[in-house]
């Protein structure tokens, strides 16, 4: 009896997707790199808000108080003052208050340098128990800050590629996308080659796969999608034919 083996090509096709859209939009940045406190707060507050918003409040957050600890020791109230134009602005001032209490209270001071023994993965886990940090904000926090760990950082525009392109089902949340995908990424990938890969994806999201209006004919991967017009017509001519 003869076995089929199904061949598991998902990594070479993230390099390749990796390739195209260095190509076809790269390259990007340079990006501020932050200290991992100063890019937890930037998480926090920049949740469902444009980026130049939460940009914005970010900055007024520093020029305002002058250190994270002014803030924890503040006011609610004025701390939402500070960032109101950011979406939630009210439960973002009292988690963001929380967040780095509670960093201070485990730590005995208002730093994440602990973090930097830990494995990915138990970073990611003790970053989750902080109050409104769920898995983009803690990969952003690992990767775009100076720690420069590898974890990939998945937003909405992110995850609509991966499930465009079938890497992800309809219904995975971005922590089941981050934990279906980061084995898959090629192995010699640095904590920079995460970082570019994200925000390729993301500009391609932002850009041109669009949630209401993709425009796959501009894509650099149209080839390799799936849900492309070009795709879905040779699906169905499959499905039609007659034996």
């Amino acid at each position: 009896m003869q076995l089929l083996l199904e061949i598991d090509d998902r990594t070479a096709k993230l390099a390749e997707i990796h390739r195209r859209l260095q190509e076809a939009l790269g390259p990007l940045g340079p990006f501020l790199c932050l200290d991992p406190v100063s890019q937890l707060v930037m998480g926090l507050i920049g949740g469902k808000t444009r980026g130049e918003v939460s940009k914005a409040a970010f900055e007024k957050l520093q020029k305002h108080f002058g250190s994270w600890e002014a803030v924890r020791d503040a006011e609610v109230t004025e701390i939402h003052k500070v960032i109101c134009r950011v979406t939630f602005a009210d439960v973002k001032a009292i988690r963001l208050k929380q967040t780095l209490k509670i960093i201070t209270q485990t730590n005995g001071c208002l730093s994440l340098e602990r973090l930097e023994e830990l494995t990915v993965e138990e970073a990611l886990a003790w970053l989750e128990r902080l109050p409104g940090v769920g898995r983009k904000v803690a990969a952003a926090t690992l990767n775009f800050s100076t720690f420069r760990k590898a974890a990939l950082v998945i937003d909405t525009h992110h995850l609509r590629v991966l499930r465009r392109l079938r890497f992800v089902g309809e219904q995975y949340t971005l922590t089941q996308a981050y934990d279906c995908i980061m084995p898959l990424l090629p192995a010699d990938w640095s904590a920079g080659d995460l970082d570019d890969h994200h925000e390729l994806v993301k500009l391609l999201g932002q850009t041109v796969c669009r949630y209401d209006a993709p425009d796959c004919g501009l894509c650099a991967l149209e080839d390799l999608c799936p849900s492309a017009p070009q795709a879905r017509s040779s699906d169905d001519h499959l499905l039609g034919r007659s034996i």
